[in-house]
């Protein structure tokens, strides 16, 4: 009785392991460096309605630095910095796309 129970103890643990780490995946990525490009999740729209489709995410802002492993120091992209400061959980890195130019044929 007392091993089922280990057993089941010890699966649920590595369950909760397996969950903790997809939910958690953006704070165990490689920290954002100065001067990356990022968006930051607008938190308020969750709770309005009226605003469910708008964009959730504002930015690009730049990353000026990161305090202690914890919050992000971000500025505008003219170099006027920002007021607070923002969790990793709420900043993930913009992705650049370059453009390709295409040659028309007539």
């Amino acid at each position: 009785m007392r091993r089922k129970a280990a057993q089941k103890l010890k699966k649920s643990r590595e369950d909760s392991m397996k969950y903790w780490d997809r939910r958690m995946a953006h704070q165990l990525r490689s920290p954002l460096n100065p001067r990356d490009l990022v968006l930051v999740y607008n938190k308020a729209i969750e709770t309005n309605w009226g605003l469910i489709f708008k964009n959730k995410w504002n930015g690009p802002y730049r990353v000026i630095r990161q305090i202690n492993n914890g919050p992000y120091e971000l500025e505008e992209l003219d170099g006027t910095e920002l007021a607070r400061r923002f969790a990793a959980s709420q900043v993930k890195r913009k992705n650049i796309h370059k453009r390709r130019h295409i040659r028309r044929t007539e």
